[in-house]
Formats: C-alpha cells, sequence, structure tokens
C-alpha cells in the first residue's frame, strides 16, 4: 500500500513522498524498510532518528525533517486505525471440538466455538458467537452474553453472569470464594459475579464472588493482567484499571476511574466518579470525585510530589552535613 493511500484512508497529512510502499506497521526499534513506526513521544527522538522505518505517525510536535510523514492531531488514537488497517480482526470461530464435555442441559447459540478440552456445567447458557478456547472451564448455572471471547485456561464458577462482546484472556477466575474469616472460621461464599458488556479482563486477574450479594463489574471496563477484584466490589462503567491492582473486599469503585498500576485499594473504601489514581499508590482513605491522588498512603498529587521533593531534599541536606 502507497503511504498517499494510507493518508487518505487515515484521512491524515501526507509529508514527504506518498510513493513510497508501506506494507506493515511496527516500533519504532522493531521497524524495517517498507514499514511505519508511531511516534508521539519526544522521549523516543533519538530512537526515532535511528529507525529503520520508512514512515512515521507523528504528532505536531514530533515532526522529523527529511523524513515522511503521516500528521495526526491525535496519534495514538489514529494508530489504532494503522494497525486495523494491516491487522484485520481475525474472522470469528465456530464449531465444537469433540474433546469438549458439555452437559446435556447447556443451551447453546448459534455459531458459537468451543475449544479443546472445554467443560460447560448444566444448565449455563452461551449467547451467539460466543468463543470458548481450550481448556477452560464453565461451573453450572453460567450465562455468557453473544460475541463474548473467553481465552484458554479460564475458570468460571456457578452462577456467574457476563455481558456481550467481553473479552477474557488465559487464566482469568472469575467467581471464586472471597477471602473472608471470623475467628478462623470459614464465612461462606454465597454470593456471585455479575460482569456487563464489553468488558476486558487481563490474563490471570481474580474476580472473587461475593459473600451475600453479588461483585459488580459494570460495563466497558477495562481490567489489566495480573488483577485481584475481592468478593462484593463494584466497579463502575467506562472505569480502567491497570496491571497488578488489588482492590480490597466492598469497595466501590466510581465511574470512569483511572488506576494506574500496582495500586492497592482498602475494603469498604470509595473512589468516586472521575478519580485518577497513580501507579503504586495505597488507597486507605476515601478519594472524591474528579481527584487526583498518589503516594502511601494516598494524599492529592500535588501534595505527595511537594513532600517527595522535601524528603530527597533533606536527604541531599543530612548527606551535604557529612
Amino acid at each position: 500500500m502507497k503511504l498517499k493511500e494510507i493518508a487518505e484512508k487515515l484521512g491524515l497529512e501526507l509529508r514527504g513522498n506518498g510513493e513510497v510502499d508501506i506494507n506493515g506497521v511496527s516500533s519504532l526499534e522493531d521497524a524495517r524498510e517498507g514499514e511505519i513506526a508511531p511516534f508521539y513521544r519526544k522521549i523516543y527522538e533519538r530512537v526515532a532518528l535511528s529507525s529503520k522505518a520508512s514512515a512515521f505517525l507523528v504528532g505536531p510536535d514530533t515532526l522529523i525533517e527529511g523524513r515522511n510523514l503521516l500528521v495526526s492531531p491525535r496519534p495514538r488514537a489514529d494508530l489504532i486505525r494503522l494497525i486495523r488497517l494491516f491487522h484485520p480482526e481475525r474472522p470469528p470461530r465456530r464449531g465444537i471440538s469433540p474433546t469438549a464435555i458439555i452437559h446435556p442441559t447447556v443451551q447453546l447459540g448459534r455459531d458459537v466455538y468451543i475449544g479443546d478440552f472445554v467443560k460447560i456445567g448444566e444448565n449455563s447458557v452461551l449467547g451467539d458467537g460466543v468463543e470458548i478456547h481450550a481448556g477452560s472451564v464453565i461451573y453450572p448455572d453460567v450465562k455468557i452474553g453473544p460475541y463474548t471471547r473467553i481465552y484458554s485456561n479460564v475458570v468460571i464458577r456457578e452462577g456467574t453472569e457476563i455481558g456481550e462482546k467481553c473479552i477474557i484472556h488465559p487464566g482469568v477466575v472469575i467467581g471464586c470464594d472471597g477471602f473472608g474469616f471470623e475467628a478462623g472460621e470459614k464465612i461462606p461464599q454465597v454470593g456471585r459475579v455479575i460482569i456487563g458488556s464489553e468488558v476486558e479482563i487481563g490474563a490471570n486477574t481474580v474476580i472473587d464472588r461475593a459473600a451475600l450479594g453479588a461483585t459488580r463489574i459494570e460495563n466497558r471496563v477495562k481490567i489489566g493482567n495480573l488483577c485481584l477484584i475481592a468478593h462484593g466490589t463494584k466497579i463502575g462503567e467506562g472505569s480502567m484499571l491497570a496491571g497488578m491492582i488489588a482492590i480490597g473486599g466492598s469497595a466501590r469503585i466510581g465511574k470512569g476511574v483511572i488506576c494506574g498500576g500496582m495500586v492497592g485499594i482498602r475494603d469498604n473504601l470509595e473512589v468516586g466518579d472521575g478519580a485518577m489514581i497513580a501507579a503504586k499508590t495505597c488507597v486507605f482513605r476515601p478519594v472524591a470525585p474528579g481527584e487526583v491522588v498518589g503516594g502511601c498512603p494516598n494524599t492529592a498529587l500535588t501534595r505527595w510530589k511537594r513532600a517527595m521533593a522535601w524528603l530527597y531534599r533533606l536527604g541531599k541536606k543530612g548527606k551535604d552535613k557529612k
């Protein structure tokens, strides 16, 4: 595909030779001749200047003289469209493996895919176009909405409900018992997990069932790899949680919340709509709607940055005195 054709398809400004052939998209480090690479952060300028890419997708502040460019006001968003030009979504899989074990009471929608050695328990319901890949186990009384994709070695415990067009990555466990004990005696975990539509759950994440009621993940929530969502937690619509986050039981996470990686949130706390939590924050107190917090324990991010600056200055003064 000519670079000028890509520019036309994406509606982007072209600078340089539009006749150059582009056969793929790659990273700055790995790009070869004939490939286009994204460059929209100045910290990678040295890498960009030494890149072998034939063209670059850039922002208004990352222009490179003498190179072939597609200039975008929103390069991260246009990178998604660029990748899809060269890597269109694969067609859905269909069919049922002869090694799958499916209880006779299971209701299967049209055009489902059930991979090798999948087991599906009694009275479960799978909507149209659901994909369940090899080795996954679906316990009894589970409902999975249309066009949800469940990758290999996922375990979904009894009573779980999952909406439509969700993506659940390998190794996820949904609906296991929460950590609940009183004086050494286990509290029965008899609740369930309810997950909305267009939710994505990263590899090896665990979502506990509630002791009573339900753990709820609302529509369009995105959860990274290796997260723990404890029993009875609620995560509001459109929230985004990066990898290795742990949320204590019965926490309430509002709508549109953004959490950086390795955040810990104490049980029974509330995080308001639109809040932002910096990576590695320990959240021990409630977070107000729209608040931006960081540190351990959590405080306003600007305050935490000032405190860290003073701490390093004190350390330097002490070292200078010696």
